[in-house]
């Protein structure tokens, strides 16, 4: 049971740090955009924040809850390995 337990924690591990990735990163598409992403006009910070987040708290919301419960049982299942003896 605890070889299960720990393929499931580090699973649950590797998923999230996968979603955070593709989150925090430019998709690869702008790779291969060059010059026509100098003709687009950068937002200013504050635009840029509203969108994000716009994006995250409307569009993303399940998703966001998703995550923090795939967090949240990966904490739990830790936890639990930690204090097994």
């Amino acid at each position: 049971m605890k070889r299960t337990e720990l393929l499931g924690s580090i699973s649950t591990l590797v998923l999230a740090i996968a979603i955070l990735y593709s989150f925090a990163t430019s998709p690869p598409t702008y790779e291969h955009w060059n010059d026509a992403t100098s003709r687009l006009i950068m937002p200013s910070a504050l635009e840029s924040g509203k969108a994000i987040s716009i994006y995250i708290w409307e569009d993303l919301f399940p998703a966001v809850i998703a995550l923090v419960i795939a967090l949240l049982a990966f904490v739990m299942a830790l936890v639990v390995l930690l204090r097994r003896e």
